[in-house]
């Protein structure tokens, strides 16, 4: 995500031209964030890795999200050493599991 964004905005004359935000449809309002030639909705960002921003899948066995692109946990693992899910997770997801 280190990548250089650049916006280019309208020139002054075209701004009368656009239609207020309020006429858009129902479900094109609302924040979004735009990255890596990608819309993502603001209340779907917490589904999508902090770092590549690629979809996040959640692991039943252990209880937990990870990303498959990085390879890493997005999810700590409690404090209980009697976990039933954290006890046997591996160190990374994609690892061979026991």
């Amino acid at each position: 995500m280190n990548d250089k964004m650049n916006f280019f905005l309208d020139p002054k004359h075209r701004a009368v031209q656009k239609s207020s935000i309020m006429n858009y449809k129902q479900d094109q309002q609302g924040l979004y964030l735009v990255a890596n030639k990608k819309v993502i909705n603001w209340m779907e960002v917490h589904t999508y890795c902090h770092h590549c921003l690629s979809p996040l899948t959640f692991d039943d066995e252990f209880d937990a999200s990870y990303c498959a692109s990085c390879n890493e946990w997005r999810e700590e693992a409690c404090s209980d050493i009697d976990c039933e899910y954290c006890e046997n997770r591996p160190k990374r997801p994609l690892d061979p599991r026991r």
